[in-house]
């Protein structure tokens, strides 16, 4: 994953690395979001426990359903983090 300081190191003349560097940061971005809710969720109640464990189990069996590269791959990171939500 390109690092989004790098920005600060490189020079963008290229307008489609820009828009890298923004994609980059937005998923970061969306990523951290993410997390910080599901623990928020996690200390809410020990019922959303169970149903964030039972939700990303699903998210696995979707995205391997699929069965390309990309889908794969997403499915093996959401699998990390399945034994820390459980």
């Amino acid at each position: 994953m390109t690092n989004p300081l790098r920005a600060n190191a490189e020079p963008a003349d290229d307008p489609a690395s820009e828009w890298g560097i923004g994609v980059d940061v937005d998923l970061q971005t969306a990523l951290a979001l993410a997390r910080a809710s599901t623990q928020a969720l996690l200390h809410l109640s020990p019922l959303s426990h169970r149903e964030i464990t039972e939700a990303l189990a699903q998210e696995i069996r979707d995205l391997e359903r699929r069965g390309d590269p990309l889908s794969l791959a997403a499915a093996n990171a959401v699998r990390k983090h399945l034994p820390k939500a459980a």
